[in-house]
């Protein structure tokens, strides 16, 4: 963990975790509702089925979070300042994807190249972890944004030389992502003693 992570309260960290479990789970939520979209009804039904069965719990997790970060006692005034840092440079780092992500899909605005967009995106989210393993002090971002950027690249590599078909590439590239990022939410809700 950096200094800067460290330097938050408790509380502050606990609320983090709890919102970053919770963003995350909803954001795998649309990965998975992309991916099926490539899938027949039947399937897509019951993996939905599954896929609330996962997501649900992991909210009521990430709620249960939040909650007991307001029963620890407040931050001191240093423990602000830092929490105030970690959130500019958060901040910082989606504005940053933000404009690493259109610079990619305007680079792949071809139609010939459009097929590598998902893994593109994959690819950029995936680095946007990075930086966030560190100024959170959260060493799982590094496991998720390497799988989602090992994930991107299998799936470019999958579709560069015709292994599968595009759309079953990028569908299997959605689930993936979203077990990725539901994997993350129960590691950072588990880490945490109640």
């Amino acid at each position: 963990m950096t200094e800067l992570a460290t330097a938050r309260s408790k509380g502050q960290i606990l609320r983090s975790r709890g919102i970053g479990a919770g963003v995350g789970t909803l954001i795998g939520g649309c990965w998975m509702a992309y991916g099926l979209l490539w899938f027949p009804a039947f399937v897509r039904v019951l993996v939905a089925l599954l896929g609330l069965t996962i997501i649900l719990p992991l909210l009521l997790g990430a709620r249960r979070l939040v909650t007991a970060s307001h029963t620890l006692p407040p931050p001191d005034a240093a423990a602000k300042a830092a929490s105030r840092r970690v959130w500019m440079l958060f901040w910082l780092n989606f504005a940053l994807e933000i404009v690493l992500l259109n610079i990619a899909i305007n680079l792949l605005n071809h139609p010939s190249l459009q097929v590598y967009w998902i893994p593109a995106i994959s690819f950029v989210v995936g680095l946007h972890f990075l930086p966030m393993a560190k100024f959170f002090g959260t060493p799982a971002y590094w496991l998720c944004g390497g799988a989602m950027i090992a994930v991107a690249i299998v799936t470019t590599v999958a579709i560069r030389y015709g292994i599968v078909m595009p759309s079953a590439a990028v569908a299997m590239e959605a689930l993936g992502n979203a077990l990725i990022l539901w994997l993350t939410a129960a590691k950072g809700i588990r880490s945490i003693p109640f």
